[in-house]
């Protein structure tokens, strides 16, 4: 049986090292994938009104608008997406937020940064209307 020369040896370690290298990478932020959450909110915290801000992504990016009513989020809305690709993929993100009473929204495969864009822009709008 012949033994493997120092060369091969050498790429075999590369490629393991590598591979545990992008293993503790994923592990690590697998958690953090599944929602976007940027500051964490409690109901009553906000004061009335409509509040609107811009999040920006590599993409391109999203005004988005919050109502607020009663304390509570009452709609979120997509204003304006200068996105890359089309907004249709994070429709379903603005009745997240109603539902969660945050910008924690899940991240959308396919359109991962035009979700971040979106939920940044909730989160700066949300952060307009932060009782003070």
């Amino acid at each position: 049986m012949k033994s493997p020369s120092a060369r091969t040896i050498r790429l075999l370690l590369g490629a393991l090292v590598a591979i545990v290298a992008f293993s503790i990478g994923y592990f690590r932020t697998a958690a953090e994938r599944y929602t976007l959450t940027l500051h964490p909110t409690r109901a009553g915290m906000y004061r009335d009104g409509t509040f609107s801000a811009w999040g920006e992504s590599i993409h391109g990016r999203i005004f988005a608008t919050v109502v607020i009513a009663r304390g509570r989020i009452a709609s979120a809305s997509i204003t304006t997406c200068k996105m890359r690709y089309p907004c249709s993929m994070i429709a379903a993100l603005p009745a997240q937020v109603v539902e969660r009473q945050s910008a924690g929204v899940d991240a959308v495969t396919g359109a991962t940064q035009s979700a971040e864009a979106f939920a940044i822009a909730i989160d700066r709008a949300l952060e307009q209307a932060v009782r003070r």
